[in-house]
């Protein structure tokens, strides 16, 4: 199975490794960052089993690491992260208009 990154989650990943390099220094972010790469391993393993939302977007499933949410879904053999977004965001106004569309 294929991992894709949407541009927009690359974006998340940035902006989570800034904030949290100067909010608590790069210890902190290099392991923050290590969690959320992992948990993307463990979603690939086994999508299966996480929630749905696809409230959000067709096929939309999620799943928490740390204080942030992932926004993923399977299409035939690729597990694509569509965001990575903290928990109190308002997830459905950050879902890009294209993603609504697609698969």
């Amino acid at each position: 199975m294929n991992l894709e990154l949407t541009h927009a989650a690359l974006d998340d990943l940035r902006s989570i490794r800034a904030y949290t390099l100067e909010q608590w220094g790069p210890v902190q972010e290099r392991q923050y960052l290590d969690q959320i790469w992992n948990k993307f391993g463990i979603i690939h393993t086994d999508p299966s089993k996480f929630r749905f939302r696809q409230d959000l977007f067709r096929g939309c499933q999620i799943a928490a690491e740390g204080k942030h949410v992932i926004l993923f879904r399977m299409h035939k053999t690729t597990l694509q992260i569509v965001r990575v977004l903290h928990g109190a965001m308002d997830f459905k106004r950050h879902i890009p208009p294209e993603t609504r569309r697609k698969r």
